[in-house]
Protein backbone atom coordinates (compact mmCIF):
# COMPACT_ATOMS: atom_id res chain seq x y z
CA UNK A 1 0.00 0.00 0.00
CA UNK A 2 3.12 2.01 0.83
CA UNK A 3 4.24 1.69 -2.76
CA UNK A 4 1.02 2.24 -4.15
CA UNK A 5 0.92 6.33 -2.68
CA UNK A 6 4.60 6.87 -3.11
CA UNK A 7 4.02 5.96 -6.92
CA UNK A 8 0.86 7.89 -6.87
CA UNK A 9 2.11 11.33 -5.23
CA UNK A 10 5.14 10.35 -8.00
CA UNK A 11 2.69 10.14 -11.30
CA UNK A 12 1.44 13.17 -9.59
CA UNK A 13 4.42 15.60 -9.61
CA UNK A 14 5.40 14.61 -13.03
CA UNK A 15 1.65 15.59 -14.16
CA UNK A 16 2.29 18.07 -12.28
CA UNK A 17 5.04 19.76 -13.91
CA UNK A 18 3.70 18.73 -17.32
CA UNK A 19 0.35 20.92 -15.97
CA UNK A 20 3.14 23.61 -15.40
CA UNK A 21 4.69 23.86 -18.32
CA UNK A 22 1.79 23.63 -20.65
CA UNK A 23 0.27 26.96 -18.14
CA UNK A 24 3.75 28.32 -19.24
CA UNK A 25 3.61 27.90 -23.10
CA UNK A 26 0.02 29.03 -23.04
CA UNK A 27 0.89 32.09 -21.41
CA UNK A 28 3.81 32.80 -24.08
CA UNK A 29 1.21 31.85 -26.58
CA UNK A 30 -1.74 34.36 -25.30
CA UNK A 31 1.27 37.30 -24.93
CA UNK A 32 1.96 36.37 -28.68
CA UNK A 33 -1.46 36.42 -29.77
CA UNK A 34 -1.68 39.90 -27.89
CA UNK A 35 1.42 41.75 -28.72
CA UNK A 36 0.13 40.85 -32.04
CA UNK A 37 -3.58 42.65 -31.58
CA UNK A 38 -1.55 45.21 -30.06
CA UNK A 39 0.71 46.35 -32.03
CA UNK A 40 -1.72 46.26 -35.12
CA UNK A 41 -3.95 48.46 -33.43
CA UNK A 42 -0.70 50.47 -32.45
CA UNK A 43 1.02 50.82 -35.44
CA UNK A 44 1.99 53.45 -37.77
CA UNK A 45 0.23 55.21 -40.01
CA UNK A 46 1.48 57.01 -42.97
CA UNK A 47 4.78 55.58 -42.89
CA UNK A 48 5.96 52.36 -44.64
CA UNK A 49 6.37 48.59 -42.45
CA UNK A 50 9.31 47.10 -43.08
CA UNK A 51 10.12 43.69 -41.87
CA UNK A 52 8.06 40.28 -40.78
CA UNK A 53 4.75 39.90 -40.18
CA UNK A 54 3.46 41.02 -36.85
CA UNK A 55 2.11 37.69 -36.06
CA UNK A 56 5.74 37.35 -35.41
CA UNK A 57 6.58 40.78 -34.06
CA UNK A 58 7.71 39.97 -30.31
CA UNK A 59 10.05 37.39 -31.36
CA UNK A 60 10.90 36.71 -34.94
CA UNK A 61 11.29 40.55 -36.07
CA UNK A 62 13.86 40.82 -32.65
CA UNK A 63 15.66 37.96 -33.17
CA UNK A 64 16.32 39.06 -36.63
CA UNK A 65 16.96 42.49 -35.60
CA UNK A 66 19.53 41.48 -33.04
CA UNK A 67 20.82 39.41 -35.27
CA UNK A 68 20.80 41.53 -38.98
CA UNK A 69 19.80 45.74 -38.24
CA UNK A 70 22.14 46.98 -40.24
CA UNK A 71 20.90 45.06 -43.20
CA UNK A 72 17.36 45.52 -42.40
CA UNK A 73 17.44 49.01 -41.71
CA UNK A 74 19.35 49.31 -44.83
CA UNK A 75 16.60 47.49 -46.65
CA UNK A 76 13.69 50.19 -45.16
CA UNK A 77 15.91 53.00 -45.83
CA UNK A 78 16.28 52.01 -49.46
CA UNK A 79 13.03 51.52 -49.58
CA UNK A 80 11.56 54.55 -47.86
CA UNK A 81 13.58 57.31 -49.90
CA UNK A 82 14.15 59.62 -47.05
CA UNK A 83 10.19 58.97 -45.84
CA UNK A 84 9.86 57.71 -42.23
CA UNK A 85 9.66 53.83 -42.20
CA UNK A 86 9.17 51.02 -38.90
CA UNK A 87 9.89 48.13 -38.43
CA UNK A 88 7.78 45.53 -35.42
CA UNK A 89 10.06 44.69 -32.25
CA UNK A 90 8.98 43.17 -29.35
CA UNK A 91 5.69 45.37 -28.09
CA UNK A 92 6.04 48.35 -30.50
CA UNK A 93 7.51 49.80 -33.43
CA UNK A 94 10.72 51.52 -34.18
CA UNK A 95 9.86 54.49 -36.59
CA UNK A 96 13.18 55.38 -38.46
CA UNK A 97 13.29 59.31 -39.60
CA UNK A 98 16.26 60.20 -41.78
CA UNK A 99 15.22 63.91 -43.54
CA UNK A 100 16.69 66.52 -41.65
CA UNK A 101 13.38 68.20 -41.42
CA UNK A 102 12.00 65.26 -39.62
CA UNK A 103 15.03 65.11 -37.26
CA UNK A 104 14.37 68.83 -36.50
CA UNK A 105 11.11 68.20 -35.61
CA UNK A 106 11.91 64.99 -33.05
CA UNK A 107 14.79 67.28 -31.16
CA UNK A 108 12.16 70.36 -30.98
CA UNK A 109 9.94 68.61 -29.43
CA UNK A 110 9.42 68.05 -25.48
CA UNK A 111 10.49 65.30 -23.39
CA UNK A 112 7.36 64.77 -22.14
CA UNK A 113 5.69 63.91 -25.75
CA UNK A 114 9.31 62.74 -27.02
CA UNK A 115 11.25 61.38 -24.30
CA UNK A 116 14.99 60.13 -24.90
CA UNK A 117 15.37 59.38 -21.01
CA UNK A 118 11.82 57.15 -21.09
CA UNK A 119 13.62 55.04 -24.29
CA UNK A 120 16.69 54.79 -22.51
CA UNK A 121 14.91 53.12 -19.07
CA UNK A 122 13.71 50.99 -21.63
CA UNK A 123 16.07 49.95 -23.19
CA UNK A 124 19.23 49.77 -20.51
CA UNK A 125 16.23 48.80 -17.39
CA UNK A 126 18.53 51.74 -16.26
CA UNK A 127 16.40 51.68 -12.44
CA UNK A 128 17.71 47.89 -11.62
CA UNK A 129 21.19 47.77 -13.74
CA UNK A 130 22.53 51.06 -12.45
CA UNK A 131 21.90 50.64 -9.00
CA UNK A 132 18.70 52.17 -8.27
CA UNK A 133 19.43 55.01 -10.75
CA UNK A 134 16.16 56.54 -12.43
CA UNK A 135 15.68 60.05 -14.69
CA UNK A 136 12.82 62.51 -13.30
CA UNK A 137 12.45 64.98 -10.85
CA UNK A 138 15.73 64.61 -9.52
CA UNK A 139 17.90 65.56 -12.33
CA UNK A 140 14.70 66.61 -15.09
CA UNK A 141 17.83 68.38 -17.33
CA UNK A 142 20.53 66.28 -17.01
CA UNK A 143 22.23 69.11 -14.85
CA UNK A 144 24.72 66.96 -13.25
CA UNK A 145 26.26 64.68 -16.05
CA UNK A 146 26.11 67.74 -18.21
CA UNK A 147 28.44 69.85 -15.97
CA UNK A 148 30.90 66.91 -14.82
CA UNK A 149 31.59 66.03 -18.77
CA UNK A 150 31.33 69.43 -20.36
CA UNK A 151 32.67 72.05 -17.51
CA UNK A 152 34.65 69.86 -14.66
CA UNK A 153 36.11 67.28 -16.83
CA UNK A 154 37.45 69.83 -19.44
CA UNK A 155 38.82 72.06 -16.72
CA UNK A 156 40.86 68.77 -15.24
CA UNK A 157 42.02 67.49 -18.46
CA UNK A 158 45.60 69.15 -18.23
CA UNK A 159 46.39 67.36 -15.00
CA UNK A 160 44.97 64.13 -15.39
CA UNK A 161 47.05 63.97 -19.06
CA UNK A 162 50.35 62.24 -17.27
CA UNK A 163 48.65 59.63 -15.11
CA UNK A 164 46.65 58.66 -18.07
CA UNK A 165 49.59 58.01 -19.97
CA UNK A 166 51.13 56.20 -17.22
CA UNK A 167 47.96 54.05 -17.31
CA UNK A 168 47.90 53.50 -21.12
CA UNK A 169 51.70 52.25 -20.99
CA UNK A 170 50.77 49.89 -18.04
CA UNK A 171 48.31 48.40 -20.33
CA UNK A 172 50.26 47.88 -23.28
CA UNK A 173 53.39 46.72 -21.57
CA UNK A 174 50.68 44.08 -19.85
CA UNK A 175 48.08 43.44 -22.69
CA UNK A 176 51.93 42.42 -24.87
CA UNK A 177 53.12 40.38 -21.71
CA UNK A 178 50.43 38.22 -22.13
CA UNK A 179 50.02 37.81 -25.57
CA UNK A 180 50.77 34.94 -27.58
CA UNK A 181 54.45 35.14 -28.93
CA UNK A 182 54.56 34.64 -32.75
CA UNK A 183 57.72 35.03 -35.60
CA UNK A 184 59.98 37.70 -36.05
CA UNK A 185 59.09 38.85 -32.00
CA UNK A 186 55.45 39.64 -32.70
CA UNK A 187 53.27 38.95 -30.53
CA UNK A 188 49.49 38.38 -31.05
CA UNK A 189 46.68 39.93 -28.61
CA UNK A 190 43.12 40.26 -28.87
CA UNK A 191 41.89 43.61 -30.24
CA UNK A 192 38.73 44.09 -28.55
CA UNK A 193 40.55 42.48 -25.13
CA UNK A 194 43.14 45.33 -25.64
CA UNK A 195 40.66 48.12 -26.55
CA UNK A 196 38.61 46.76 -23.69
CA UNK A 197 41.22 46.33 -21.00
CA UNK A 198 42.62 50.08 -21.99
CA UNK A 199 39.12 51.41 -21.77
CA UNK A 200 38.41 50.61 -18.30
CA UNK A 201 41.98 51.22 -16.44
CA UNK A 202 41.29 54.52 -17.85
CA UNK A 203 37.81 55.40 -16.94
CA UNK A 204 38.71 53.46 -13.40
CA UNK A 205 41.46 56.55 -13.10
CA UNK A 206 39.39 59.61 -14.45
CA UNK A 207 35.57 58.79 -12.73
CA UNK A 208 36.77 57.02 -9.54
CA UNK A 209 40.44 58.19 -8.99
CA UNK A 210 43.73 56.64 -7.41
CA UNK A 211 42.28 54.89 -4.72
CA UNK A 212 39.82 52.41 -6.17
CA UNK A 213 41.86 52.40 -9.90
CA UNK A 214 44.94 51.28 -7.99
CA UNK A 215 42.69 48.36 -6.37
CA UNK A 216 42.68 45.46 -8.32
CA UNK A 217 39.76 43.41 -6.92
CA UNK A 218 37.95 46.89 -7.41
CA UNK A 219 38.60 47.44 -11.06
CA UNK A 220 37.71 43.61 -12.03
CA UNK A 221 34.88 43.63 -10.09
CA UNK A 222 33.75 46.98 -11.89
CA UNK A 223 34.59 45.07 -15.29
CA UNK A 224 32.31 42.17 -14.22
CA UNK A 225 29.52 45.01 -13.28
CA UNK A 226 29.72 46.48 -17.08
CA UNK A 227 29.77 42.81 -19.24
CA UNK A 228 27.05 41.28 -16.30
CA UNK A 229 24.36 44.56 -16.94
CA UNK A 230 24.85 44.09 -20.54
CA UNK A 231 23.85 40.73 -20.40
CA UNK A 232 21.14 41.12 -18.00
CA UNK A 233 19.99 43.88 -20.61
CA UNK A 234 20.14 42.06 -23.83
CA UNK A 235 17.73 39.12 -22.20
CA UNK A 236 15.37 41.39 -20.97
CA UNK A 237 14.40 42.00 -24.42
CA UNK A 238 13.03 38.94 -24.99
CA UNK A 239 11.08 38.52 -22.17
CA UNK A 240 7.46 40.38 -21.41
CA UNK A 241 8.01 43.77 -20.06
CA UNK A 242 6.32 42.55 -16.70
CA UNK A 243 9.06 40.26 -15.94
CA UNK A 244 11.21 43.49 -15.70
CA UNK A 245 11.03 44.24 -12.12
CA UNK A 246 12.02 40.47 -11.16
CA UNK A 247 14.13 39.37 -14.05
CA UNK A 248 16.53 42.40 -14.33
CA UNK A 249 17.37 42.60 -10.80
CA UNK A 250 17.86 38.71 -10.29
CA UNK A 251 20.41 38.08 -12.84
CA UNK A 252 22.22 41.46 -11.57
CA UNK A 253 21.81 40.09 -7.85
CA UNK A 254 23.03 36.19 -9.39
CA UNK A 255 25.84 38.14 -11.06
CA UNK A 256 27.16 39.71 -7.58
CA UNK A 257 29.25 42.15 -9.27
CA UNK A 258 26.78 45.59 -9.00
CA UNK A 259 26.46 45.29 -5.25
CA UNK A 260 30.00 44.93 -5.04
CA UNK A 261 30.77 47.89 -6.90
CA UNK A 262 28.59 49.73 -4.59
CA UNK A 263 30.12 48.89 -1.36
CA UNK A 264 33.08 49.82 -3.03
CA UNK A 265 31.67 53.29 -4.36
CA UNK A 266 29.37 53.81 -1.53
CA UNK A 267 32.88 53.94 1.47
CA UNK A 268 35.11 56.11 -1.02
CA UNK A 269 31.77 58.52 -1.25
CA UNK A 270 31.41 58.89 2.27
CA UNK A 271 35.41 59.29 2.77
CA UNK A 272 35.04 62.06 0.02
CA UNK A 273 32.36 64.29 1.69
CA UNK A 274 33.71 63.79 5.32
CA UNK A 275 37.29 65.36 3.61
CA UNK A 276 35.29 68.13 2.30
CA UNK A 277 33.34 68.68 4.98
CA UNK A 278 36.65 68.84 7.30
CA UNK A 279 37.91 71.38 4.85
CA UNK A 280 41.07 69.47 3.86
CA UNK A 281 43.02 70.11 1.21
CA UNK A 282 44.30 68.28 -1.99
CA UNK A 283 40.61 67.03 -2.67
CA UNK A 284 41.23 64.17 -5.98
CA UNK A 285 40.13 65.38 -9.12
CA UNK A 286 38.08 62.52 -10.52
CA UNK A 287 34.36 61.86 -11.43
CA UNK A 288 33.14 61.41 -7.90
CA UNK A 289 34.39 64.63 -6.60
CA UNK A 290 32.94 65.90 -10.02
CA UNK A 291 29.69 64.50 -9.77
CA UNK A 292 29.58 65.62 -5.82
CA UNK A 293 30.50 69.34 -6.94
CA UNK A 294 27.76 68.99 -9.51
CA UNK A 295 24.77 68.22 -8.03
CA UNK A 296 23.31 71.14 -6.17
CA UNK A 297 19.69 69.71 -5.65
CA UNK A 298 19.35 68.28 -2.08
CA UNK A 299 17.64 65.07 -3.63
CA UNK A 300 20.76 65.24 -5.76
CA UNK A 301 22.70 65.28 -2.89
CA UNK A 302 22.64 61.52 -0.54
CA UNK A 303 25.46 59.35 -0.75
CA UNK A 304 22.85 56.79 -2.37
CA UNK A 305 21.76 59.54 -5.75
CA UNK A 306 25.65 60.29 -6.00
CA UNK A 307 26.59 56.80 -6.27
CA UNK A 308 23.53 55.99 -8.66
CA UNK A 309 24.83 58.83 -10.59
CA UNK A 310 28.49 57.58 -10.73
CA UNK A 311 26.76 54.21 -12.06
CA UNK A 312 25.43 55.63 -14.77
CA UNK A 313 28.45 58.06 -16.03
CA UNK A 314 30.54 55.25 -15.68
CA UNK A 315 28.40 52.32 -17.48
CA UNK A 316 28.27 55.13 -20.32
CA UNK A 317 32.21 55.76 -20.49
CA UNK A 318 32.98 52.14 -20.88
CA UNK A 319 30.20 51.31 -23.62
CA UNK A 320 31.41 52.76 -26.57
CA UNK A 321 34.80 53.83 -26.14
CA UNK A 322 36.63 50.43 -26.46
CA UNK A 323 34.57 49.20 -29.50
CA UNK A 324 35.46 52.56 -31.10
CA UNK A 325 39.17 52.20 -30.20
CA UNK A 326 38.91 48.44 -31.43
CA UNK A 327 37.97 49.29 -35.18
CA UNK A 328 40.10 52.24 -35.12
CA UNK A 329 43.13 49.77 -34.79
CA UNK A 330 41.34 47.38 -37.30
CA UNK A 331 41.34 50.39 -40.11
CA UNK A 332 45.05 51.50 -39.06
CA UNK A 333 46.23 47.88 -39.58
CA UNK A 334 44.35 47.83 -43.20
CA UNK A 335 45.30 51.35 -43.68
CA UNK A 336 49.24 51.08 -42.36
CA UNK A 337 50.51 53.76 -44.62
CA UNK A 338 48.80 56.30 -43.00
CA UNK A 339 50.93 55.69 -39.92
CA UNK A 340 53.40 57.49 -40.76
CA UNK A 341 51.47 61.30 -41.08
CA UNK A 342 49.47 60.35 -37.74
CA UNK A 343 52.39 59.82 -36.26
CA UNK A 344 54.57 62.76 -37.38
CA UNK A 345 51.60 64.97 -36.41
CA UNK A 346 51.61 64.00 -33.20
CA UNK A 347 55.30 64.24 -32.60
CA UNK A 348 54.89 68.01 -34.48
CA UNK A 349 52.11 68.93 -31.84
CA UNK A 350 54.44 67.75 -28.92
CA UNK A 351 57.12 69.87 -29.89
CA UNK A 352 55.33 72.94 -29.48
CA UNK A 353 54.41 74.93 -26.12
CA UNK A 354 51.92 72.64 -23.64
CA UNK A 355 49.53 75.08 -23.73
CA UNK A 356 48.98 74.52 -27.52
CA UNK A 357 49.10 70.45 -27.13
CA UNK A 358 46.04 68.67 -28.62
CA UNK A 359 44.53 71.64 -29.78
CA UNK A 360 45.44 71.10 -34.00
CA UNK A 361 45.06 67.65 -34.60
CA UNK A 362 43.29 67.60 -37.90
CA UNK A 363 44.97 64.56 -39.43
CA UNK A 364 43.76 62.40 -35.98
CA UNK A 365 40.64 63.81 -35.85
CA UNK A 366 39.23 63.06 -39.38
CA UNK A 367 40.62 59.39 -38.73
CA UNK A 368 39.04 59.19 -35.86
CA UNK A 369 35.74 60.05 -37.39
CA UNK A 370 36.05 58.31 -40.42
CA UNK A 371 36.44 55.57 -38.40
CA UNK A 372 33.25 56.08 -36.01
CA UNK A 373 31.33 57.14 -39.68
CA UNK A 374 32.61 53.29 -41.06
CA UNK A 375 31.62 51.73 -37.99
CA UNK A 376 29.50 53.10 -35.85
CA UNK A 377 28.95 51.32 -32.76
CA UNK A 378 25.26 51.51 -32.50
CA UNK A 379 22.59 51.21 -35.36
CA UNK A 380 20.76 53.60 -33.83
CA UNK A 381 20.32 57.37 -32.85
CA UNK A 382 18.25 59.86 -31.32
CA UNK A 383 16.25 57.81 -30.02
CA UNK A 384 12.98 58.75 -28.17
CA UNK A 385 9.56 56.82 -26.68
CA UNK A 386 6.60 58.38 -27.56
CA UNK A 387 5.14 59.19 -24.66
CA UNK A 388 1.54 61.01 -26.56
CA UNK A 389 0.59 60.20 -30.15
CA UNK A 390 2.85 62.46 -32.38
CA UNK A 391 2.35 63.64 -35.82
CA UNK A 392 4.73 65.24 -38.21
CA UNK A 393 5.14 68.21 -40.34
CA UNK A 394 4.10 65.63 -43.17
CA UNK A 395 1.42 63.89 -42.32
CA UNK A 396 3.05 60.72 -40.65
CA UNK A 397 1.08 59.38 -37.16
CA UNK A 398 3.29 57.76 -34.54
CA UNK A 399 0.88 56.40 -31.66
CA UNK A 400 1.97 56.63 -28.05
CA UNK A 401 4.15 53.88 -26.77
CA UNK A 402 6.37 53.13 -30.06
CA UNK A 403 9.79 54.60 -30.69
CA UNK A 404 11.08 57.03 -32.68
CA UNK A 405 15.28 57.35 -33.75
CA UNK A 406 17.29 57.61 -36.73
CA UNK A 407 19.15 54.73 -38.45
CA UNK A 408 22.56 56.65 -38.42
CA UNK A 409 24.35 53.38 -40.05
CA UNK A 410 22.52 53.77 -42.93
CA UNK A 411 23.07 57.39 -43.11
CA UNK A 412 26.43 57.58 -42.28
CA UNK A 413 26.95 55.14 -45.81
CA UNK A 414 24.79 57.04 -47.99
CA UNK A 415 26.23 58.31 -50.93
CA UNK A 416 24.15 61.46 -51.62
CA UNK A 417 26.29 62.53 -47.86
CA UNK A 418 29.42 61.27 -48.50
CA UNK A 419 31.81 60.35 -51.48
CA UNK A 420 32.11 56.52 -52.01
CA UNK A 421 30.91 56.12 -48.73
CA UNK A 422 31.46 52.35 -48.93
CA UNK A 423 35.47 52.80 -48.74
CA UNK A 424 37.06 53.93 -45.79
CA UNK A 425 38.71 57.16 -46.91
CA UNK A 426 40.71 58.32 -43.09
CA UNK A 427 41.69 61.84 -44.26
CA UNK A 428 38.06 62.52 -45.52
CA UNK A 429 37.19 65.28 -42.98
CA UNK A 430 40.25 67.12 -44.04
CA UNK A 431 39.79 70.48 -45.47
CA UNK A 432 42.55 70.50 -47.40
CA UNK A 433 44.57 67.26 -48.28
CA UNK A 434 47.17 68.86 -50.43
CA UNK A 435 48.30 71.08 -46.92
CA UNK A 436 47.92 68.38 -44.41
CA UNK A 437 48.59 71.52 -42.06
CA UNK A 438 45.04 73.07 -42.46
CA UNK A 439 42.75 72.60 -40.38
CA UNK A 440 40.16 70.24 -40.20
CA UNK A 441 37.11 70.52 -41.75
CA UNK A 442 35.06 68.60 -39.33
CA UNK A 443 36.22 67.49 -36.12
CA UNK A 444 35.81 64.27 -34.56
CA UNK A 445 33.27 65.93 -31.36
CA UNK A 446 31.44 68.16 -34.21
CA UNK A 447 27.68 68.42 -34.43
CA UNK A 448 27.26 68.17 -37.76
CA UNK A 449 23.40 66.64 -40.26
CA UNK A 450 24.39 63.34 -41.56
CA UNK A 451 26.61 62.48 -38.65
CA UNK A 452 24.90 61.47 -35.67
CA UNK A 453 27.15 59.70 -33.21
CA UNK A 454 26.67 62.40 -30.72
CA UNK A 455 22.93 62.53 -31.49
CA UNK A 456 21.44 65.80 -32.75
CA UNK A 457 22.95 69.16 -32.62
CA UNK A 458 20.53 70.70 -30.34
CA UNK A 459 20.93 67.70 -27.68
CA UNK A 460 23.91 66.16 -27.88
CA UNK A 461 24.39 62.60 -26.19
CA UNK A 462 20.95 62.39 -26.40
Amino acid sequence: MLTDIVWDLGASAVNLRWYVFGALIATAICQDVFNAAYLFWNRPRGIRIVGPSILFGKWWSSLRFIIGAPQLIEKGYKQSNSAPFAIPARESYLVFVTSEEHVREVENSPQDRLSFHKAMEDRLKLKHTFNGFETGPVDPHDSVPIRVLKTLLRMDIPQLRPKLQERIEETFDSCISHGKPILDGWTRISAFHFAEELSLRVNCRVIFGDNLANNEDFVQVAQKYHRQAVVAMLTSHYLPNWTDEYAVPGMMALGGAMKKVDNFLTAEVKRRLQDMQDGKKNIPRDGITWVIEASTGEKQQTVKRLVQQIFAIFFASAHQLPVLLMFAMYRLCEHPQYMSPLTKEVEDMLRLPEADHYKHLPLLESFLREAARYDPLDSLSVQRKVLRDFTFSDGSYVPAGNVICVPQQAVMRDARYYDRPNEFLPFRFVANQEEIDDVANQKFTDLKPHFYLWGAAKNPWQ
